[in-house]
Protein backbone atom coordinates (compact mmCIF):
# COMPACT_ATOMS: atom_id res chain seq x y z
CA UNK A 1 0.00 0.00 0.00
CA UNK A 2 1.30 3.45 -1.06
CA UNK A 3 1.20 6.70 1.72
CA UNK A 4 2.31 9.88 1.35
CA UNK A 5 5.53 10.51 3.44
CA UNK A 6 5.38 14.10 2.87
CA UNK A 7 4.20 16.89 0.45
CA UNK A 8 4.09 20.84 0.43
CA UNK A 9 1.09 22.30 -0.18
CA UNK A 10 0.80 24.79 -3.25
CA UNK A 11 0.36 27.59 -0.73
CA UNK A 12 3.08 30.44 -0.27
CA UNK A 13 1.94 32.88 2.86
CA UNK A 14 3.41 35.96 3.76
CA UNK A 15 6.12 35.32 6.24
CA UNK A 16 6.41 39.38 7.42
CA UNK A 17 2.87 39.35 8.76
CA UNK A 18 3.02 35.93 10.37
CA UNK A 19 6.09 37.22 12.05
CA UNK A 20 4.44 40.34 13.40
CA UNK A 21 1.81 38.61 14.27
CA UNK A 22 3.43 36.41 16.39
CA UNK A 23 5.81 38.57 17.39
CA UNK A 24 2.63 40.81 19.21
CA UNK A 25 1.43 37.62 21.00
CA UNK A 26 4.74 36.62 22.52
CA UNK A 27 4.29 39.63 24.98
CA UNK A 28 1.48 37.04 26.16
CA UNK A 29 2.95 34.36 28.30
CA UNK A 30 3.71 30.79 26.45
CA UNK A 31 2.65 27.40 27.98
CA UNK A 32 4.90 24.72 28.19
CA UNK A 33 4.47 21.64 25.95
CA UNK A 34 2.49 18.67 27.57
CA UNK A 35 4.03 16.18 26.33
CA UNK A 36 7.63 16.72 28.83
CA UNK A 37 8.82 13.25 28.22
CA UNK A 38 9.15 13.67 24.21
CA UNK A 39 11.45 16.98 24.40
CA UNK A 40 14.85 18.21 26.25
CA UNK A 41 15.31 21.88 26.52
CA UNK A 42 11.83 24.45 26.22
CA UNK A 43 9.13 23.86 23.73
CA UNK A 44 6.08 26.17 24.64
CA UNK A 45 2.97 26.89 22.91
CA UNK A 46 0.39 29.45 22.40
CA UNK A 47 -3.04 27.75 21.74
CA UNK A 48 -4.79 29.49 18.30
CA UNK A 49 -7.64 26.99 18.32
CA UNK A 50 -8.33 24.31 21.61
CA UNK A 51 -11.23 22.41 23.30
CA UNK A 52 -13.76 25.13 23.86
CA UNK A 53 -12.11 27.73 23.05
CA UNK A 54 -9.44 27.82 26.21
CA UNK A 55 -6.56 29.92 26.11
CA UNK A 56 -4.79 28.54 28.72
CA UNK A 57 -5.20 24.79 27.00
CA UNK A 58 -2.49 23.34 24.65
CA UNK A 59 -3.70 19.37 24.99
CA UNK A 60 -4.96 18.03 22.35
CA UNK A 61 -5.67 14.45 21.07
CA UNK A 62 -5.55 13.60 17.55
CA UNK A 63 -8.15 10.66 17.34
CA UNK A 64 -11.12 12.91 19.74
CA UNK A 65 -13.08 14.99 17.73
CA UNK A 66 -14.12 17.05 20.56
CA UNK A 67 -15.22 20.95 19.90
CA UNK A 68 -12.21 22.73 19.03
CA UNK A 69 -13.06 26.68 18.95
CA UNK A 70 -11.34 29.68 18.34
CA UNK A 71 -9.48 31.06 21.37
CA UNK A 72 -8.72 34.83 22.42
CA UNK A 73 -5.57 34.93 20.23
CA UNK A 74 -6.76 34.22 17.61
CA UNK A 75 -9.43 36.41 17.27
CA UNK A 76 -6.33 39.16 17.67
CA UNK A 77 -4.64 38.06 15.02
CA UNK A 78 -6.39 38.72 11.50
CA UNK A 79 -3.21 37.40 9.06
CA UNK A 80 -3.25 34.41 11.15
CA UNK A 81 -7.54 34.02 10.93
CA UNK A 82 -6.73 34.23 7.21
CA UNK A 83 -4.10 31.43 6.94
CA UNK A 84 -6.70 29.32 8.88
CA UNK A 85 -9.56 29.82 6.52
CA UNK A 86 -7.31 29.09 3.39
CA UNK A 87 -7.90 25.33 4.63
CA UNK A 88 -11.71 24.50 3.55
CA UNK A 89 -11.92 21.36 6.13
CA UNK A 90 -13.17 20.95 9.25
CA UNK A 91 -9.98 22.13 11.43
CA UNK A 92 -9.33 20.93 15.07
CA UNK A 93 -6.05 22.44 16.68
CA UNK A 94 -4.11 24.77 15.94
CA UNK A 95 -1.18 26.64 17.84
CA UNK A 96 1.98 28.31 17.84
CA UNK A 97 4.65 25.83 18.81
CA UNK A 98 8.38 27.32 19.81
CA UNK A 99 11.36 25.01 20.49
CA UNK A 100 13.36 27.45 21.74
CA UNK A 101 17.37 27.51 20.35
CA UNK A 102 19.25 24.44 21.56
CA UNK A 103 16.38 22.66 22.43
CA UNK A 104 15.71 19.09 21.14
CA UNK A 105 12.59 17.26 20.09
CA UNK A 106 12.81 13.19 20.93
CA UNK A 107 12.07 10.66 18.28
CA UNK A 108 8.73 9.46 18.66
CA UNK A 109 5.43 9.19 16.82
CA UNK A 110 1.67 10.57 16.93
CA UNK A 111 -0.52 7.45 16.50
CA UNK A 112 -3.02 7.66 13.57
CA UNK A 113 -2.18 10.95 12.64
CA UNK A 114 -1.71 10.88 8.77
CA UNK A 115 -4.31 11.52 5.84
CA UNK A 116 -4.67 8.07 5.44
CA UNK A 117 -6.07 7.51 8.85
CA UNK A 118 -8.16 10.65 8.32
CA UNK A 119 -6.52 13.40 10.14
CA UNK A 120 -3.43 15.79 8.56
CA UNK A 121 -0.99 17.73 10.53
CA UNK A 122 0.08 20.60 8.60
CA UNK A 123 3.32 23.11 9.38
CA UNK A 124 3.69 26.27 8.60
CA UNK A 125 7.38 27.60 9.59
CA UNK A 126 7.00 30.77 10.89
CA UNK A 127 10.66 31.32 12.29
CA UNK A 128 13.57 28.99 11.33
CA UNK A 129 17.21 28.38 10.60
CA UNK A 130 19.15 26.25 8.28
CA UNK A 131 20.65 24.69 11.52
CA UNK A 132 17.42 23.23 12.66
CA UNK A 133 17.44 19.66 11.75
CA UNK A 134 13.79 18.28 11.24
CA UNK A 135 13.62 14.50 10.36
CA UNK A 136 11.11 12.15 9.11
CA UNK A 137 11.73 8.76 9.39
CA UNK A 138 15.44 9.68 9.02
CA UNK A 139 15.17 11.36 6.22
CA UNK A 140 15.68 15.35 6.88
CA UNK A 141 13.00 17.84 5.86
CA UNK A 142 13.95 21.49 4.92
CA UNK A 143 11.06 23.47 5.32
CA UNK A 144 10.94 27.28 4.76
CA UNK A 145 9.15 30.18 6.41
CA UNK A 146 5.73 31.02 4.78
CA UNK A 147 5.46 27.61 3.15
CA UNK A 148 2.98 24.84 4.26
CA UNK A 149 3.75 21.14 4.58
CA UNK A 150 2.08 18.11 5.08
CA UNK A 151 4.01 15.07 6.65
CA UNK A 152 3.29 11.93 8.10
CA UNK A 153 3.53 11.83 11.48
CA UNK A 154 2.40 8.83 12.55
CA UNK A 155 6.29 7.83 11.14
CA UNK A 156 8.93 8.47 13.38
CA UNK A 157 9.93 12.09 13.73
CA UNK A 158 12.73 14.06 15.70
CA UNK A 159 13.94 18.15 15.70
CA UNK A 160 17.60 19.83 16.78
CA UNK A 161 17.33 23.28 16.75
CA UNK A 162 21.20 23.87 16.38
CA UNK A 163 20.71 27.61 15.94
CA UNK A 164 20.86 30.64 18.63
CA UNK A 165 17.02 31.50 17.40
CA UNK A 166 13.47 30.22 18.49
CA UNK A 167 12.01 27.76 15.78
CA UNK A 168 8.67 28.95 15.51
CA UNK A 169 5.75 27.22 13.47
CA UNK A 170 1.86 27.24 13.33
CA UNK A 171 0.79 24.04 13.41
CA UNK A 172 -2.48 22.92 12.08
CA UNK A 173 -4.57 20.10 12.70
CA UNK A 174 -7.59 19.25 9.96
CA UNK A 175 -9.75 15.92 9.28
CA UNK A 176 -9.39 14.78 5.90
CA UNK A 177 -12.64 15.60 3.25
CA UNK A 178 -12.98 15.73 -0.48
CA UNK A 179 -11.56 19.10 -0.68
CA UNK A 180 -7.84 17.89 1.40
CA UNK A 181 -8.44 14.33 -1.03
CA UNK A 182 -8.64 16.92 -4.10
CA UNK A 183 -5.64 19.26 -3.05
CA UNK A 184 -3.26 16.15 -2.00
CA UNK A 185 -3.77 14.74 -5.98
CA UNK A 186 -3.90 17.94 -7.33
CA UNK A 187 -0.98 18.78 -9.75
CA UNK A 188 0.01 22.35 -8.44
CA UNK A 189 2.14 20.01 -5.99
CA UNK A 190 5.60 19.97 -7.19
CA UNK A 191 6.75 17.94 -4.04
CA UNK A 192 5.63 15.01 -2.74
CA UNK A 193 6.86 11.74 -1.78
CA UNK A 194 5.46 8.10 -1.62
CA UNK A 195 6.60 5.11 0.10
CA UNK A 196 5.64 1.21 0.36
CA UNK A 197 5.49 0.79 4.21
CA UNK A 198 2.33 -0.89 5.68
CA UNK A 199 3.69 -1.32 9.11
CA UNK A 200 3.75 2.69 9.31
CA UNK A 201 -0.21 2.53 9.98
CA UNK A 202 -0.90 -1.05 11.63
CA UNK A 203 -1.92 -0.98 14.95
CA UNK A 204 0.49 -1.65 18.05
CA UNK A 205 -2.24 -4.66 18.76
CA UNK A 206 -1.30 -5.94 15.34
CA UNK A 207 2.25 -5.22 15.49
CA UNK A 208 2.79 -7.21 18.67
CA UNK A 209 1.13 -10.23 16.68
CA UNK A 210 3.07 -10.23 13.72
CA UNK A 211 6.11 -10.22 16.21
CA UNK A 212 4.36 -13.05 18.02
CA UNK A 213 4.39 -14.78 14.39
CA UNK A 214 7.65 -13.67 13.58
CA UNK A 215 9.04 -15.16 17.05
CA UNK A 216 7.47 -18.47 16.67
CA UNK A 217 9.16 -18.52 12.76
CA UNK A 218 13.00 -18.55 14.48
CA UNK A 219 14.66 -17.45 11.69
CA UNK A 220 17.51 -14.76 11.00
CA UNK A 221 15.17 -12.84 9.10
CA UNK A 222 12.10 -13.19 11.31
CA UNK A 223 13.51 -12.64 14.16
CA UNK A 224 15.14 -9.20 12.79
CA UNK A 225 11.90 -8.20 11.43
CA UNK A 226 10.25 -8.63 14.60
CA UNK A 227 13.38 -6.59 16.04
CA UNK A 228 12.36 -3.87 13.32
CA UNK A 229 8.64 -3.94 14.67
CA UNK A 230 10.12 -4.03 18.18
CA UNK A 231 11.85 -0.70 17.90
CA UNK A 232 8.85 1.05 15.99
CA UNK A 233 6.74 -0.04 19.26
CA UNK A 234 9.11 1.26 21.36
CA UNK A 235 9.37 4.52 19.65
CA UNK A 236 5.98 5.36 20.04
CA UNK A 237 5.55 4.51 23.69
CA UNK A 238 8.60 6.87 24.89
Amino acid sequence: MQIIKYLKLPFLFDKGLLQQEVHALSALSWLPHYQVKHYEGEWTAIPLRSIGGKADDVIISPTDNRDYQDTIFLERSPYLQEVLQSFQCPLQAARLLKLHAGSIIKEHRDAELNFESGEIRLHIPVVTHPDVEFFLDKERITPQEGECWYMNFNLPHSIRNNSAVNRVHLVIDALVNDWVKQLFSSSEITVKKEITDTSAILSDDTKRKMIAQFREMNTTISHQMADELEKELMAGLQ
